[in-house]
């Protein structure tokens, strides 16, 4: 096409740019068809007729893109700030439109502006005028950045940093390796991580009041609904062995802020998948003993097959939950973040929370050791009929004093029957054995 330039960028997408008096402009458009070319000269034109009826003068240094849609209909735009390091628009743009998240301060909205503006020279790289100087600050400045989300990884187990320890170190020899180097042949990877710690900058509120400074820390700006119905997983871990409760943790500490970081969801995963397996593993070893303890004493004197039924159920139950679960989030063990937090996203409820995700990741132990308890009263009814009871009751006060005390000290829970009489107990211990505490005493 003429006056139209084109580029390859080093991944095979080619574009065209053309250099015109007042400022450049940059397609992906096909231009070798001549139909496409009349339409983006024709957007073009619009967009100078609307600067000129403005009286809008670009800046120096700016370009702009075009985009035709899929159906050719509608043609996007946008103005590139080399200078300011953003984009603009001619009208008012709301940021739902542009899929930014709410920002807190103008300055916080353009971080998420340059973001924008380095995914934009990474995908249109060729054309640009290698500086050498702007390079090596560059350089420098990422090499501070990723030296300090380094540190960051090293020293803190709740770091804010969205990259590992060693991905810091691979990117901290590419860096030291590039000096020297041709600007232009390797302007376009540099500019791909300037864009990742803009939006790394911009979901930890970076230069905000306040700033994140520790992962798990709340932001008023995800804050997100109230929710509703918490008894619920009271209830819930009340039936199934406080397990909800645990998972239900996990899963808001991963979702803490929205933003999902890939080390900690391929570590959930990976925990997940590997107490799945284990449930899919000693479950049928066990469930074998289950079931034929459950027939042997069904057959013996006051036995009955219906108070065998629900262990070997139970057990099967335990065996087909951990499949499916096994089964459906095995391919999510190695997924990104990003697709991480549209699964977080879904499964948070508006009114419950995490707590369908959390009763059904621990459905598998939490019926295996139902499964458990039902063949233990299967043991106290045949043997309160087969000898005597008073016997019987005795062997179970001796079996449940013990259990009840372990269930007392590992509860973790703040609500529910056993923290309950944890709590009553703790106050009738302090009200005996009160005494005045020091003020300078250390707190462990």
């Amino acid at each position: 096409p003429t006056g139209w330039r084109r580029f390859i960028h080093p991944e095979g997408q080619s574009y065209f740019v053309l250099y015109s008096e007042d400022f450049p402009v940059v397609t992906e458009a096909n231009l070798e068809e001549v139909e496409t070319e009349a339409q983006i000269l024709a957007s073009l034109h619009i967009v100078k007729r609307e600067l000129q009826c403005h009286d809008i003068k670009v800046p120096p240094r700016c370009k702009l893109f075009l985009e035709l849609d899929e159906d050719r209909s509608i043609c996007n735009y946008y103005f590139v700030d080399h200078v300011s390091r953003g984009l603009f628009w001619l009208e008012d743009m709301c940021t739902e439109f542009l899929d930014i998240p709410a920002a807190v301060s103008p300055s916080h909205l353009e971080t998420a502006l340059e973001k924008f503006y380095w995914v934009h020279v990474e995908h249109f790289p060729m054309h640009h005028e290698p500086h050498d100087q702007g390079l090596s600050q560059l350089v420098d400045a990422l090499s501070n950045i990723i030296s300090h989300g380094l540190t960051d990884r090293l020293t803190s187990r709740t770091p804010t940093f969205s990259y590992t320890a060693d991905t810091c170190k691979h990117f901290l020899r590419l860096l030291s390796g590039k000096s020297g180097q041709s600007a232009l042949a390797f302007y376009g990877p540099w500019v791909a991580l300037s864009s990742l710690v803009a939006n790394q900058r911009f979901i930890t509120f970076y230069g905000q009041q306040p700033a994140q400074l520790d992962r798990p820390q709340p932001q008023d700006t995800y804050a997100g609904d109230i929710l509703e119905h918490r008894w619920l997983l009271t209830v819930a871990n009340l039936m199934l062995w406080g397990i909800p409760g645990h998972y239900n943790t996990l899963l808001e500490d991963l979702y803490v802020n929205e933003p999902v970081y890939a080390d900690q969801w391929t570590n959930f995963m990976s925990l997940c998948l590997r107490d799945w397996t284990t449930s899919m593993s000693w479950v049928p070893r066990t469930q074998k003993n289950f079931f034929s303890a459950s027939i042997l004493l069904a057959n013996v004197r006051g036995g009955t097959i219906s108070m065998a039924i629900p262990t070997v159920v139970l057990c099967g139950v335990s065996i087909a939950s951990a499949w499916c679960l096994h089964l459906r989030h095995s391919p999510l063990a190695d997924a990104s973040a990003s697709i991480g937090a549209r699964y977080l996203r879904q499964a948070k409820s508006t009114s419950v929370g995490f707590l369908p995700s959390a009763v059904v990741f621990g459905f598998p132990k939490a019926t295996y050791m139902w499964a458990v308890g039902f063949l233990f009263t299967q043991f106290l009814f045949v043997a309160s009929r087969s000898v005597n009871k008073l016997v019987a009751l005795v062997a179970a006060s001796f079996l449940a004093v013990p259990l009840l005390f372990i269930l007392w000290v590992i509860s973790p829970e703040e609500a529910g029957v056993v923290p309950l009489f944890r709590s009553l107990s703790a106050w009738y211990v302090a009200c005996t054995y009160s005494r005045a505490a020091r003020e300078d005493e250390p707190m462990a």
